[in-house]
Parts: C-alpha cells; structure tokens; sequence
C-alpha cells in the first residue's frame, strides 16, 4: 500500500495527469510528449512551452519518421543535447529522425536527426516501390494524384520519355502499371539518378526503364518516341522544342505541366520572324557568290581614297566584313539554299489547334488563362514539328484535355495533354486512347 502511495506522488495537477495519460494511450503523439518530457524533467528542463513546440503531424517513410521544419526550436532541446532523439525514435518505434528544411521556395532538404543514413523506401497503393535518401531528396505527395491518373493510361508497345524524372513519379507508373515498352528517365542530378537506380532494381524493371543523366535538352533521345511526359514546374514552355524533336515521325502524345496564375491574364510572347524579310531571294541555280549592296558601296568608299568618315551600311545582325591582304573586305559566300528553305518555313501557313470534339463542352468552360496557355504550347508545337520534318506531310495538333493538379494561393498546377500526328487517322487514334480512359475513370 505504502509502495502505491509513493508512485502516485507528483508536483503536476491531477487535471494535466491525466490528460497526458489519456495523450499517451489515444496517440504516438501521446507517447513522444511523456517521453520527452520525464526526459527533460529528470535534467529540470521542462517547460510548457515545450510541448507546444513538439510536431503533432510528421512524414513517415518506412522506419524513418521526417518532421517538420518549426519543430524543435525551444532552446532547451539542446541542453539535453542528442540524446533527445534517441528517447524521440524509441517512443515513436522508428530507427530514424530527420526534420526538414526550406532552403529556397522549390527547394527543400531533410537534416538527418538520429539514424546512420537517409535511404528510405516508399511503396504507393500499387506497390510501385520508390528507394531514395530523404535526407537529400524529398518526396513530393502533391505528385501523387497525377500518379494515380498516369497509372490509368495504356501503354502497350509504346516508347516513353520521362524528361525530368526525379525520383522517378511518372516514370514507374508509365513502365509498371501502364506496361509501357520502354521508359528513358532523364535527370541532370546525381544523387536523383542513384535514387532511380535503386528505384529501377527494386521494381524489377532494368530492362524497361532506361536511365539518362544530364540536360534534357542536350541528351533527350530524338524521333524516337510515342509518348512524352514535360513534368517541369513552374514551366516546360521553353523545353517543348525538344518534345517536339522526341516524337516519333509519326507523331505522338505530348503532356506538359505548367504553373497557371488564374488571377493576371496570360502574356502571350509575340513570335519573332527567325529571318529578316527580303524582298527577292536569289535563285538556288545562281552562282554562289553574291556581292551585297554594302559590301559594293565599301569597296568603291576604299578604292576612291575618300569618305572613310561616313559608315558603310551594314544590315541588322551582319559581322564584320573580314579585310583580304589589300585591306579590302572580302566577299563571303552567300548560301541562298538555306536562307530560301529558312524563308520558306516562316512563310509557310500551318495548320491551326484543333479541340477534340469530347473536350469542347469542357474547352468551353475553361478559364481563359488555361486556353491560353494550351493555345500558345499548340501553335508551337505545330510550327516545330513541321519545321523539323522535312517531308510533304504537315502535321497538326490536337487539345485533348486539360486537368488541374494541384493548387497554391492563387497558382494552379495543370497538364495539358497534346495529340501531335501528320494524318487525321493518327490523331484520331491516339485521342481515342486518352479519351476513352477518361470514361473509364469517370465510370469507376
């Protein structure tokens, strides 16, 4: 009796015992504060204010808990020094600590707490296994939905490029559960490219996913695929030239993410012509070397010993003409073929953006910064692919949906999903498959 009495004696108020007994039976939460806190009480350190600064809500991966970045700042945690974490991971049952860090808005890391090292797996509901080190690279869950709808494409037979992988979100799901022929996963970070590695051997998939590491602009494979996935945020608007150079000649599928401000219209950059108007192009027949007017004018200025003061003309863009031994400019070889082609390319009238008939209704109802948008990557889709091909066939460009990912503030994440082919057939065939998995979805 003696023995109960005395471990029923405390200095804490029947009320705030009971409530922390109560924490530690309906919670982890529950059991780190008692921990912690009979910790921080045999040392004297305990404060109230230390309990408002434990995280209620925390990242698992596998046996790794990560918390967030506003936890564990009451200066008291570190008087008790690293032993903290110990008492932390055994009350939550887990062998490893990290807390994250902000070091700019789109880059976050993890410091490693208590633990030997950051390598964690995560399996996804459909036991995609993603192995990465989470003290240098986090998972991103705002990815998850988009995830779960790529998993819902058929892929069979069809060659996919994953132009900024990451830890690979699209890429497995496009080579697992869409049974995609072929992934290439391209990333320009070393620690990002081990993370796939491992990633590629724990799924069982070597022989499907094919690893690049570098720019993708500079080592994205070229005419090659079926299908390409743009996941760069804010923007993949400058990186759609190399999308455009991925497709098969046939054509393909092309989904570009974008960060949309729904709250200031869209600016649309006017294109530039990529060669001065002239009013008479020579003819490929003609003798290759052509004197410009300039180049004329200078030579006689040089010859008549006078007028060195006044400029020669000299059109917009052009280098300075090269002196021969005489001091005299030389004449340069002028190519017409290939200004005529560049000419004839900018002159050429393309096709414009055509809306799927099953995505009308919903086109009409969309926010014009997203039409915009879907717009301005068509026409540049539509102007690279039939600048890049050189055949007869004008290849054109088909909208076929638009979905909202996710949304901060006033910005939205979206994709845009693109039919890029030369025929109607094609077109209308690679629609079908995007459009009939829409029903599908909408019937589950």
């Amino acid at each position: 009796m003696l023995a109960r009495q005395s471990s029923l004696k405390t200095d804490e108020p029947p009320g705030r015992r009971g409530s922390v007994d109560l924490l530690k039976k309906a919670s982890n939460f529950g059991e780190m504060l008692e921990a912690v806190r009979r910790k921080a009480e045999s040392l004297q350190l305990w404060d109230e204010e230390m309990q408002r600064d434990l995280p209620k809500r925390w990242e698992k991966h596998g046996d790794m808990i990560i918390f967030p970045q506003n936890t564990f700042t009451h200066q008291n945690w570190k008087y008790i020094g690293r032993e903290i974490w110990r008492v932390v991971a055994e009350s939550l049952k887990v062998a490893r600590l990290g807390r994250k860090r902000v070091i700019d808005e789109r880059t976050p890391h993890v410091d490693l707490l208590f633990g030997s090292d950051g390598w964690v797996e995560h399996v996804d509901e459909r036991g995609i296994r993603y192995i990465y080190d989470a003290s240098k690279r986090v998972f991103n869950i705002d990815k998850t939905r988009e995830m779960k709808r790529i998993s819902e494409f058929d892929c069979h037979g069809e060659i996919v490029i994953d132009m900024y992988a990451g830890l690979g979100y699209f890429t497995f799901p496009f080579a697992i559960a869409c049974c995609a022929k072929r992934v290439y996963a391209i990333d320009w970070d070393e620690d990002t490219v081990e993370a796939l590695v491992r990633s590629r051997s724990g799924n069982g998939v070597d022989e499907v996913v094919e690893i690049i590491q570098g720019d993708a602009r500079r080592v994205c494979p070229q005419g090659v695929a079926d299908r390409v996935y743009l996941g760069l945020v804010p923007s993949c608007h400058a990186h759609l030239l190399t999308a455009a150079r991925a497709l098969s000649p046939q054509g393909g599928i092309v989904h570009v993410q974008e960060s949309i401000d729904t709250k200031k219209p869209r600016v649309i950059p006017k294109r530039k012509p990529m060669l001065k108007s002239v009013s008479k192009l020579e003819s490929v027949d003609e003798i290759g070397v052509v004197p410009s007017t300039s180049v004329e004018k200078k030579e006689k200025e040089i010859e008549n010993g006078g007028r060195e003061s006044i400029p020669p003309v000299i059109e917009e863009n052009a280098e300075t003409p090269e002196l021969d031994e005489e001091g005299k400019p030389k004449l340069r070889r002028k190519f017409s073929r290939s200004a005529s082609i560049v000419q004839e390319m900018e002159n050429r009238k393309m096709p414009d953006p055509m809306i799927h008939p099953e995505f009308i209704q919903k086109w009409e109802g969309t926010i014009q910064q997203y039409k915009d948008f879907a717009m301005e990557c068509a026409n540049c889709m539509t102007r690279f692919l039939n600048n890049i091909h050189e055949n007869e066939a004008v290849y054109s460009v088909c909208i076929v949906g638009i979905h909202r990912l996710t949304t901060v503030k006033t910005i939205d994440i979206i994709v845009l999903e693109l039919v890029c082919g030369k025929d109607n057939s094609t077109i209308d065939r690679l629609s079908a498959k995007l459009m009939s998995r829409e029903e599908s979805t909408k019937k589950e």
